[in-house]
C-alpha cells in the first residue's frame, strides 16, 4: 500500500515538473517569437499608424513586433530602461554620437560576426564597406543602420533671385556670395530681410563655407591620433573675417547670434531671407510647403557652397542613426531579422513610404499615398533607406534628386567625448568675433587656448 502511494506521489510530482517545464518552454517560445523594440522616429506617426507599422514589419519578418515609443525624452527613456536592465528590449534606436557610451557602458552585443554572417547587411552591393567603417569602434560592429544619412547644402531661393533679375552663375568663392548678398539687400526692401542667414550657436550650418579654406569642421584626429580643430587655426581667419563683414554690413540677419534651426526655416519658408544651409531633404520640403508660390515666386535650389583649392565642395553628413542590440536581448535572431529586412526594397518602401494599405495603396503596380500617408511626408524612419539598391516607389520632392547630387562632397564629423566642449567653445568664439567684441586674430586666439584648456586639442 505504502509503494502504491510513493509511485503515485512520483507520478503526480513528473506530471508537474513536466507542466511546468511545458509553460516555461512555452513562455520561452513566446520570448523568441516577439522583438521588443525601443524607437524614436522610426514607426507610425500616431498609434493607429504604429499598429499598421508594426503589422506589415511583422509579416516581413515573421516575427511579432512590439514598437515601443516613449511620450517622454526619448533619450532619458532609453537611459533609465538601460539601466534597469534593458526590460526584455531587443533593438534600441540612437544616433552615431551615443555609440562610443553605449558600447563602453557594455549595453550593446558585438555585431561583427553576425554582420559577416548576414547575406543582405554583408553584401557591399546593398551597405558599402565605408559606411560599417564608419561606426566601428575599435573595428568592431555594435549596431547596424536606420536609414542612409544625407548631407547639408547651402539652399538658395532662386525665385527670388529671378523677380530680381539677379546674375547667379557663378557661385564657387566667398565673393562670390558676398556679391550675391549685396545684390539682394540692395533690390529687396522688404523690412526685416536680411539675405544671408545662419546659426552661429549651432555651428551646423557653416561648413560650406569653411571649405574655401579646406578646413573641416568639428574634431579632427589625424592618423597618430592627434586632435585639432581647423576653424580654430589661422587659416580660418579668412571665413570667420567674411562673416563679420556680413554681419557688420547688415547682408546676415542679426538674430543669426541666436536662432535655431525652426526659426531659420521659418525665415526662408516666408522669404525674410534668401540663403541658408539645411538638409538636402529639406530642399524639397520648401518647395512642397510652398504650395502655389512654387516654383516662380519661391524655389529652393541646392548649392555646394564655395569650393576648396582642389574645386570641390565640403559639405556635412549627418551622424548615422542606428540600431543596436542589448546585452540583455532575448531574441537576437529576430532582432537581426528586422535589421535585415530594414535593409531590403520592401523594409526601405515601410521605413519611406509606410505600411501598404495604410499609408499607400498599390493598384497594378501604381502607388498612391493615402490621406494618411500624404500627412506622414513619405517618412517613417528613413525617408533614404540604406541599401543602395533601393528604388523608391514614388519621385522625391521637387529640387531633392538635385540636392543628393552633392553627396559625394559630404563627410560626418568625429563624434568624440570632447565634443560638447568643443560646440561650446567655437560657438562662444564665434559670436564674440562676428559681432565684432573682439578682432578675429585675438578670438582665434582664446579659442585655442580655452579648447586646450579643456583637453579638446593637444
Amino acid at each position: 500500500m505504502k509503494m502504491k502511494k510513493m509511485v503515485l506521489i512520483f507520478l503526480c510530482t513528473a506530471l508537474l515538473v513536466g507542466v511546468l517545464a511545458g509553460c516555461g518552454n512555452a513562455n520561452e517560445a513566446k520570448e523568441k517569437q516577439t522583438v521588443n523594440i525601443l524607437t524614436s522616429v522610426t514607426g507610425g506617426k500616431d498609434e493607429e499608424g504604429m499598429k499598421a507599422f508594426a503589422k506589415e514589419l511583422g509579416q516581413l519578418t515573421g516575427y511579432k513586433i512590439n514598437m515601443i515609443k516613449p511620450a517622454d525624452d526619448y533619450n532619458t527613456v532609453l537611459m533609465q530602461k538601460l539601466k534597469a536592465g534593458g526590460e526584455n528590449l531587443d533593438l534600441i534606436y540612437f544616433d552615431q554620437s551615443q555609440l562610443p557610451d553605449l558600447v563602453k557602458q557594455g549595453a550593446l552585443q558585438d555585431l561583427t560576426g553576425k554582420v559577416k554572417d548576414s547575406k543582405i547587411l554583408s553584401n557591399n552591393s546593398i551597405i558599402p564597406e565605408k559606411e560599417w567603417n564608419n561606426i566601428k569602434i575599435d573595428g568592431k560592429i555594435y549596431a547596424s543602420f536606420n536609414k542612409k544619412e544625407i548631407e547639408r547644402v547651402v539652399n538658395v531661393n532662386e525665385g527670388m533671385i529671378k523677380k530680381y533679375n539677379i546674375d547667379f552663375s557663378q557661385e564657387d568663392t566667398l565673393d562670390d556670395y558676398y556679391h550675391l548678398f549685396q545684390q539682394l539687400k540692395e533690390k529687396n526692401k522688404t523690412q526685416g530681410f536680411y539675405p544671408f542667414n545662419v546659426s552661429l550657436s549651432l555651428l551646423f550650418d557653416l561648413q560650406p563655407w569653411f571649405a574655401s579654406e579646406g578646413l573641416k569642421g568639428g574634431i579632427v584626429v589625424d592618423q597618430d591620433g592627434k586632435k585639432t580643430v581647423p576653424w580654430s587655426t589661422d587659416e580660418a581667419a579668412p571665413v570667420w573675417s567674411w562673416l563679420r563683414k556680413l554681419y557688420k554690413e547688415g547682408l546676415m540677419d542679426p538674430d543669426a547670434l541666436t536662432d535655431t534651426t525652426k526659426e531659420l526655416r521659418n525665415k526662408f519658408q516666408s522669404s525674410q531671407t534668401a540663403v541658408v544651409t539645411d538638409w538636402a531633404a529639406w530642399t524639397g520640403l520648401y518647395n512642397v510647403n510652398a504650395g502655389t508660390s512654387y516654383p516662380n515666386a519661391f524655389k529652393a535650389v541646392a548649392h555646394g557652397g564655395t569650393k576648396n583649392k582642389e574645386g570641390a565642395y565640403m559639405l556635412t553628413r549627418g551622424a548615422a542613426s542606428l540600431w543596436g542590440i542589448p546585452a540583455t536581448s532575448k531574441n537576437v535572431d529576430g532582432a537581426m531579422k528586422v535589421l535585415e529586412t530594414f535593409a531590403t526594397q520592401k523594409g526601405g518602401d515601410l521605413l519611406s513610404i509606410g505600411a501598404k494599405g495604410y499609408d499607400y495603396t498599390d493598384k497594378d503596380g501604381k502607388v498612391e499615398l493615402t490621406e494618411k500617408g500624404e500627412a506622414a511626408g513619405k517618412d517613417h524612419g528613413a525617408p533614404f533607406p540604406i541599401s543602395e539598391q533601393y528604388k523608391s516607389p514614388l519621385p522625391y520632392n521637387p529640387g531633392v534628386d538635385e540636392a543628393l547630387g552633392f553627396l559625394k562632397y559630404a563627410s560626418t564629423e568625429s563624434y568624440l567625448p570632447e565634443t560638447t566642449d568643443y560646440t561650446t567653445i567655437v560657438s562662444k568664439e564665434a559670436i564674440k568675433m562676428v559681432k565684432g567684441e573682439v578682432s578675429v586674430d585675438q578670438g582665434l586666439k582664446e579659442m585655442r587656448e580655452s579648447l586646450k584648456a579643456k583637453q579638446v586639442v593637444d
